[in-house]
C-alpha cells in the first residue's frame, strides 16, 4: 500500500515540475521600441552620474524616471559577495569607461530590433542598424567587438527572463535583462551595471519597453 502511495506522489510531483523556461518562452519577433514609456535613447549613458557631472555638468542620467510599469529585476548569475559603498565608487579604469561608452552607443541602435530566438540555444539580436550579435544561451562566453573594445558576454536564464552580462571589468558587468509579456504583444529591456553583485545607485538602470510588430500576411500562390 505504501508502495503505491510512493508512485502516486513521485507522479504527481513529476506533473507539477515546471517545463524548462526555454522550452516555453520564444523572444523571437520584429520589436519597436515604445519611446512614450522608455527612456531616452539619445541621452543615455551607462557611466557614474559624478563621472558626466564633472565632465558635463547638468548633463543626463540615463535614468528611466519611473515610467515604463513593466516589472523585472537585476538579472540571475551574479558574481558572489557585495562590495561596500566605498568599493563601488571605485575609479572606473580605462578601459571599463571605454566599454561602456560603445556599449552606449550600441544601445542607442537599439529603436527596433530583430529577434531570432527560435531554437533556443542562440539569441541573435539585430539592431536598427542592421548588425546582429550571437548571444549562446546556455553562458557559453560570446566575444563582442565594438568600435575599439572587446567585450565578454554570458547569457543565461533567470527563470522566464533571459540575461546577457556583458563583462566590462573584473568586478563590474552590464547586465541586459530580457522580459517577455506575450499577452500585451511586448517586451522589456532592461540595464543596470552590477558591481560586484549589486546595482549601483549612481548609474540609474535603463528601461526600454518594445511592442512586436504583427505578422505580414504572405500573399497566395496563383
Amino acid at each position: 500500500m505504501r508502495a503505491a502511495a510512493s508512485v502516486v506522489i513521485v507522479a504527481v510531483s513529476l506533473a507539477l515540475w515546471p517545463t524548462p523556461a526555454w522550452a516555453q518562452i520564444d523572444f523571437s519577433g520584429a520589436w519597436t521600441l515604445d519611446r512614450e514609456i522608455s527612456s531616452d535613447l539619445t541621452k543615455l549613458s551607462f557611466e557614474p552620474v559624478e563621472t558626466q557631472a564633472r565632465r558635463n555638468p547638468g548633463g543626463f542620467s540615463g535614468g528611466f524616471g519611473g515610467r515604463g510599469g513593466i516589472g523585472g529585476r537585476l538579472g540571475g548569475g551574479r558574481r558572489p559577495g557585495g562590495a561596500t559603498d566605498a568599493g563601488r565608487a571605485g575609479a572606473f579604469t580605462v578601459d571599463e569607461r571605454t566599454a561602456l561608452r560603445e556599449i552606449a552607443d550600441f544601445v542607442k541602435a537599439l529603436s527596433s530590433i530583430v529577434i531570432e530566438h527560435s531554437d533556443h540555444s542562440t539569441l541573435t539580436v539585430t539592431d536598427a542598424l542592421g548588425r546582429a550579435r550571437l548571444f549562446p544561451t546556455d553562458g557559453t562566453v560570446a566575444q563582442q567587438a565594438f568600435a575599439t573594445a572587446s567585450v565578454e558576454t554570458t547569457t543565461t536564464w533567470d527563470g522566464p527572463h533571459l540575461v546577457t552580462r556583458f563583462h566590462v571589468g573584473a568586478t563590474r558587468d552590464l547586465v541586459f535583462t530580457y522580459i517577455l509579456v506575450p499577452a500585451t504583444r511586448q517586451m522589456a529591456l532592461r540595464i543596470a551595471l552590477d558591481d560586484s553583485g549589486r546595482a549601483r545607485a549612481d548609474v540609474p538602470e535603463l528601461r526600454l519597453v518594445y511592442k512586436k510588430a504583427p505578422k505580414t500576411a504572405t500573399p497566395e500562390a496563383d
